[in-house]
């Protein structure tokens, strides 16, 4: 099995912000990744390649892609289960693009926390990857 750590990054106007869990400062499995809106405003203004999610009503909203609080929260919170879910989507849709994938079988599997797959050659060669996705707490390397 070979493990990959995908950071994340939010994208133009969200912010992550790490909540630890019960541990204190030491990171906990039951720590929450809130995520917050910024004001695009001054970016809308010099460069008008978006609109701000916190200043634009929402029905002026419904032609921009979705900010990250609709597609993979719950509450103010990243999903997990979401997310995970989103990802394995877009690699097996950009599997779709790689000249390799008329040789190699990709075969998604079950995962709640992370993203999961074989890829197969012919009927007696497998490799297992799992794509761990993480975010950076601060400005630390963790």
């Amino acid at each position: 099995i070979y493990r990959l750590l995908v950071p994340l990054n939010p994208p133009p106007g969200h912010a992550f912000h790490l909540e630890l869990g019960t541990e204190g400062e030491r990171l906990a499995r039951n720590s929450c990744l809130r995520v917050e809106l910024q004001c695009l405003c001054t970016r809308e203004r010099i460069l008008g390649d978006v609109l701000c999610f916190l200043h634009h009503p929402q029905h002026e909203l419904k032609n921009q892609d979705p900010n990250l609080l609709d597609t993979l929260c719950c509450g103010s919170y990243l999903d997990v289960q979401k997310t995970a879910k989103w990802f394995q989507k877009l690699v097996a849709e950009a599997w779709e693009a790689v000249p390799q994938s008329a040789w190699l079988k990709l075969t998604m599997l079950p995962s709640t926390r992370f993203c999961k797959f074989n890829l197969t050659k012919g009927s007696n060669k497998s490799l297992s990857i799992e794509l761990v996705l993480g975010v950076k707490q601060d400005d630390s390397d963790t």
